[in-house]
C-alpha cells in the first residue's frame, strides 16, 4: 500500500514539474472562439470564428482582426474573402446571444445578406441562429481526464479480482 501512494505521489510530482516547465514556455494565447449560424429554413448554414482579443476592446471582430467565415447557400460556398467589410458583434466576452442584436454582419450582392439576427435574400427575411462550438482543448481536456477516471476503475478492477483469486 505504501508503494502505490509513492508512486502516485511520484507521478503527481512529476506532473506538476511538466506542466510548469511547458508553461513558462508556451506563451499565453488567446482562445478561438467558432459558431454555427444558419437562417430559419436552413437554406443558409455556416460557421465563422474570431480572436477573442479582437472583441475585448470594441465588441467587433473584423477581416482584418482575424475573422473566419464559412457561408453555404444556393450550393455555393462564400467566405470573408467575398466581402472583406464583414463584422461580428458580440458581448466583451466573445459570446453571441440570439435575438440580441448581436452576430455576423456579411453582404453579398445579388445574393444574400446576414444583419446579425436576419436574413435576407430575394425572397425573404428570416430569423439567423448562432450556436457555440466548444473550443478543442476543452473537448480534448475533457477527454483526457474521463479516459483517466476510466483507466482507474480498470485498474482498480483488476486489481480486485486478483486479491480474490
Amino acid at each position: 500500500m505504501t508503494r502505490s501512494i509513492l508512486k502516485k505521489l511520484a507521478a503527481v510530482t512529476a506532473g506538476t514539474t511538466l506542466i510548469f516547465t511547458l508553461g513558462e514556455s508556451i506563451p499565453a494565447q488567446a482562445a478561438t472562439i467558432t459558431y454555427n449560424f444558419f437562417n430559419t429554413s436552413k437554406t443558409l448554414t455556416g460557421f465563422l470564428s474570431f480572436d477573442e482579443a479582437a472583441v475585448a476592446d470594441d465588441q467587433q471582430a473584423t477581416v482584418g482582426e482575424g475573422l473566419k467565415i464559412v457561408a453555404n447557400y444556393g450550393g455555393q460556398t462564400f467566405t470573408e474573402a467575398d466581402y472583406s467589410n464583414a463584422s461580428v458583434w458580440t458581448d466583451f466576452s466573445g459570446k453571441i446571444a440570439n435575438q440580441q442584436f448581436l452576430g455576423l454582419e456579411f453582404v453579398v450582392p445579388n445574393q444574400f445578406s446576414v444583419y446579425r439576427d436576419y436574413f435576407v435574400d430575394a425572397t425573404s427575411v428570416e430569423s439567423v441562429n448562432y450556436s457555440a462550438v466548444p473550443e478543442a482543448s476543452s473537448i480534448l481536456g475533457l477527454s483526457v481526464i474521463g479516459l483517466g477516471l476510466l483507466v482507474g476503475k480498470k485498474t482498480n478492477f483488476f486489481q480486485s479480482a486478483n486479491k480474490k483469486a
